[in-house]
Formats: C-alpha cells, structure tokens, sequence
C-alpha cells in the first residue's frame, strides 16, 4: 500500500505540473500482480492504479 501510494502522490504532482518529471523506486514494483490475484512480492499493480486514477480523476487520454 505504501509503494502503490508513494506512486500516485509522484503521478498526480508530474500531472498537475507542480514538478516537472519523477522516478519511483518502491518494492515491490508491482509489475507481478494480476487484476484479481497477488503475485510474487506484488499484491497491487502500482502503475496500472495510478494511470486509471489519472485517467478517471484527470481525464489523462494518454499515459507513457
């Protein structure tokens, strides 16, 4: 929860504009979880929440 959290409060600050760029180093990276099951270390996918949270709460079309 703490990695998926760090991620989003980085997300929405580069979104905002409030900085210009950031780089998220946080375990576990998440990229294990599938949408309904924990895998590995991952319980969450922190990249796939924050860009559907950019998208749904700031109607970002695209995300890199």
């Amino acid at each position: 929860r703490m990695a998926v959290g760090c991620l989003l409060e980085l997300a929405f600050k580069v979104a905002a504009g409030d900085i210009k760029n950031g780089f998220a180093v946080i375990r576990p990276p998440g990229h294990h979880a599938e949408e309904s099951t924990a895998m590995g270390f991952c319980f969450f996918n922190s990249v796939a929440i924050s860009a559907k949270l950019l998208q749904q709460r700031l109607s970002v079309g695209r995300i890199l």
